[in-house]
């Protein structure tokens, strides 16, 4: 096992163990003013809402058999259905979210500038919030807030990224870009996915990966021209 997967495991557990704590503390910050020295987020529960997390753009009976993620079909908060056709050509990073995880600033921070330096060549940064970690307080009211807050991001309805009531897209991309020991499972909050202009997966990032890496293969993504084919 790789070290940074021995610290992600630490961490996991030092989180649930300090969760009590850590709420107290969260209270005093604004969760969503990431221009603050500090920020950090959701300390009061909110109510979570049902969604429908089993939606595609086409039947299907086999979501492995598909070459791209322009065959799903995802939701807004306010319910509304993208299908992710709507981004072909881009380059897309994919994100679980959580609003209070020990990473959320760092990497909504770090997404957020990335999205403001490449938005304008071809990046989409595509968050799903996820609650199966125990840190996404808030459901999609905290996806709301993100969104509301965050207009550079494309947010999304909370989903399952592991487990029975996975969603769709993440069952591909776990496929497609398996983690250590050819795991098909979601480790922790802020795993991120880098997609090519085509729709294919091409990179998986753990939370604690360095956004250079991220920047680097994003910046190469970029420089390849999109299909001009009509096949999405």
């Amino acid at each position: 096992m790789k070290a940074q997967e021995y610290i992600l495991l630490i961490f996991a557990v030092l989180s649930f163990w300090t969760a009590p704590i850590s709420a107290d503390i969260y209270k005093a910050y604004d969760p969503f003013d990431w221009q603050s020295e500090r920020s950090a987020d959701f300390s009061e529960s909110l109510p979570n809402e049902s969604i429908d997390t089993d939606r595609s753009c086409l039947e299907y009976s086999d979501e492995n058999t598909f070459d791209n993620v322009y065959d799903y079909t995802v939701q807004k908060p306010n319910g509304q259905d993208i299908c992710l056709n709507e981004y072909a050509g881009q380059v897309l990073i994919i994100v679980n979210y959580a609003s209070a995880c020990g990473f959320t600033y760092d990497n909504v921070c770090a997404l957020s500038e990335l999205s403001k330096k490449y938005k304008n060549q071809g990046l989409t940064i595509l968050i799903f919030p996820s609650n199966d970690f125990l840190e996404n307080i808030g459901g999609n009211t905290a996806a709301e807030l993100l969104a509301k807050n965050h207009p550079e991001f494309e947010v999304f309805s909370e989903i399952c990224v592991n487990g029975k009531a996975q969603h769709p897209v993440y069952r591909f991309l776990t496929n497609k870009l398996p983690g250590t020991f050819n795991s098909k499972s979601i480790k922790w909050n802020f795993t991120k996915f880098v997609v090519d202009r085509e729709g294919c997966p091409v990179q998986r990032f753990s939370a604690i990966d360095s956004f250079k890496d991220i920047e680097k293969l994003v910046k190469e993504l970029l420089e390849t021209p999109p299909c001009k084919c009509d096949d999405y």
